[in-house]
């Protein structure tokens, strides 16, 4: 019976034994497993860490050469080229990241790669800001001679106005008088409305040396007091300086050798129509108003 007893309590021991064994190795298995998940866990953060700095320095340094897009031909043709280098250094940093297992080895690529990302945008920062000033200099240098070409075109208009002035013809000494029709034929002067029959505009066509010789068309133009252009006998249409057309009251071609020619163009009637007031009196040498005065009939 004893005997029985001492076998049942060693038997018991052992089944303890084998208990607490067991459970040793489980606790041992346990935080083993632990440790793998913690660090499997710290290594795909740092992972997730990885991918998200290189994703931030990418769009950093894309944003960074982009915003210089479009300012000029030159630069964007540049900047493609350095959008397809980029791309490519990020298939390279891509690849390590997916191939390179070992941490430390992982981050010390990564490491030199983004430095070469960094040092492949400073380059291509550093020929973007020579391209800019080399394109200011250019722009510079263009307006410089745009502004020199305003100022001789500025200069050549003024010589051609001042050509086109010294060879515009002028009339002096313009005398305007008004004559009545005797029943001989003969004129005689009237300051009479109601007696006049003739209103003639006499002057002096000046001498020019510049003037071109040769045909010059002379128009006299009298607006009566209504502002109808009275029609003579010659009568005659042109376009003025401006562009105008013009009724004339009489015109004449005169053959101008650049010496003083004395001049008379007038308004006749055979009736006397012409009312009391004030007449205005205009003469055109080759289109441009070179004389105006007023004329009053009583």
């Amino acid at each position: 019976m004893a005997e029985q007893e001492k076998q049942n309590r060693n038997t018991l021991t052992l089944l303890l034994l084998l208990l607490i064994t067991s459970i040793g190795v489980n606790i041992y298995q346990w935080k083993t497993h632990s440790t793998e998940i913690v660090e499997h866990g710290t290594q795909v953060d740092s992972l997730m860490n990885a991918n998200g700095e290189i994703d931030r320095e990418l769009a950093s340094v894309g944003m960074e050469l982009e915003k210089y897009r479009g300012i000029a031909g030159n630069l964007d043709t540049l900047l493609n080229d350095a959008k397809d280098k980029i791309a490519v250094q990020e298939q390279k940093i891509r690849n390590i990241m997916s191939s390179e297992k070992d941490k430390s080895k992982l981050n010390a690529k990564l490491k030199v790669e983004l430095e070469n990302l960094r040092k492949l945008r400073d380059e291509y920062l550093e020929q973007i800001d020579s391209l800019m000033a080399e394109n200011q200099k250019l722009k510079n240098e263009n307006a410089g001679l745009n502004s020199t070409v305003t100022n001789l075109n500025e200069q050549k208009n003024l010589l051609e106005g001042k050509v086109a002035t010294a060879s515009q013809l002028k009339v002096e000494y313009v005398k305007i008088a008004s004559f009545k029709k005797r029943g001989n034929g003969k004129y005689t002067e009237s300051v009479l409305a109601k007696r006049t029959n003739k209103l003639e505009s006499c002057f002096t066509l000046m001498d020019n040396k510049v003037a071109g010789a040769g045909d010059k068309m002379i128009y006299l133009v009298i607006t009566e007091p209504t502002g109808k252009t009275l029609m003579g006998y010659t009568k005659a249409q042109f376009t003025d300086a401006d562009g105008k057309q013009v009724d004339a009251t009489s015109c004449i071609k005169v053959t101008y050798t650049g010496e003083k020619q004395d001049l008379c163009l007038a308004f006749e009637n055979d009736e006397r129509i012409l009312a009391p007031g004030t007449y205005i009196i205009n003469v055109y040498a080759e289109n441009v108003l070179v004389h105006q005065s007023n004329y009053i009939l009583k």
